[in-house]
């Protein structure tokens, strides 16, 4: 029996070779309820694409990289969302294109700017995902001046505009304190990620007109900056803690940091709902297990990475960036009234 061939399809569905070719490229010009005619033709008879014809005819790789930072083998704490979480919803996204994913597990920032410049100059992909974004990322820099697709998870604010997923933390930050500060919250710490990152920058800003609308003067005794870790948590709840006037309220950045959080309250004898109250603004569903329960915002990580994977796949059709760009709002879930009720 011969092998099943474009030809075959377009036997089967009544479809023109040039519709079926196209539907199994994935052309934005086959309407959707095609496509799904074709694939479907084409699974039942056996058919499938000549991936290595493809990519000597039109030089594709068919490959879409992900550069993401990786815990090293001696990075022991736990950070909150890890990039396997991330990649799992990506693949899910790309899983009817003929694209993979090839995941780039780097160390460091440095590292992942190295890489990303080899995959450019020797073209060993055909779409780029990055995630950990700086205001002035240089890795943008390199895919823009080389005109190379790429979406990136989380924004930037002096590259040129680009295509993007990420969480609306300026809202998430706005929210949060104005609740807090409804519940009579005057000493708000913020644990914030790195100084670099995009979203530590935007975050602390939305902080600082938060404090400027309800009349409150900024302390940067009650910012911390770091690695979202556990170990962070704690060791700022500790020292905080000990301020002369101390925060009554911890807005921590991730799950892992409020972990951590708890622990430094532990430590110095804290009872969460009558000392302080601890806040956080990504919730992966483990907040609801701690004792007690804290609020926080909620973004089911599918969301993010199956946009990511959606929006490359546009991006490496031709659509331009402006019109690939998303911030998603979290839910608020409250689980704390978070008032102080010093008789607990």
């Amino acid at each position: 029996m011969s092998r099943p061939t474009i030809k075959t399809i377009a036997q089967e569905t009544g479809l023109s070779i040039a519709t079926v070719s196209k539907a199994l490229k994935h052309s934005p010009q086959v309407r959707p309820e095609t496509r799904a005619i074709v694939f479907d033709a084409a699974e039942r008879i056996g058919y499938e694409l000549n991936l290595h014809g493809v990519q000597l005819r039109t030089g594709k790789t068919f490959q879409v990289a992900a550069i993401m930072t990786a815990p090293g083998p001696k990075q022991d704490e736990w950070e909150g969302v890890e990039y396997a979480q991330l990649l799992s919803g990506i693949s899910w996204a790309l899983e009817e294109s003929p694209y993979r994913v090839s995941l780039y597990a780097v160390r460091d920032f440095e590292e992942s700017l190295a890489t990303l410049k080899q995959i450019v100059s020797l073209k060993k992909a055909d779409g780029i995902i990055i995630s950990g974004t700086r205001a002035d990322d240089p890795r943008i820099r390199v895919m823009q001046e080389a005109d190379f697709p790429f979406v990136t998870y989380g924004m930037s604010i002096d590259n040129e505009p680009h295509a993007y997923v990420d969480a609306d933390n300026e809202q998430m930050i706005r929210v949060s304190m104005a609740r807090l500060i409804a519940r009579g919250h005057r000493r708000i710490a913020l644990l914030n990620p790195m100084e670099q990152l995009t979203y530590g920058i935007v975050r602390l800003k939305s902080y600082r007109e938060a404090l400027e609308t309800a009349g409150l003067p900024f302390d940067p005794v009650l910012v911390a900056h770091g690695r979202l870790t556990p170990a962070f948590g704690r060791e700022n709840v500790i020292a905080m803690s000990g301020l002369a006037d101390p925060p009554t309220a911890y807005i921590c950045a991730n799950e892992a940091t409020a972990l951590g959080a708890f622990s430094g309250f532990h430590a110095r004898g804290l009872v969460h709902g009558r000392d302080a109250v601890i806040n956080a603004t990504d919730d992966l569903n483990v907040s609801q297990y701690f004792a007690p329960p804290i609020t926080t915002f909620y973004l089911p990580i599918g969301e993010p990475s199956a946009l990511l994977g959606k929006f490359i796949l546009r991006r490496m059709e031709g659509e331009p960036p402006e019109a690939l760009q998303t911030l998603l709002m979290p839910d608020l879930i409250e689980r704390c009234d978070d008032r102080l009720r010093p008789e607990r």
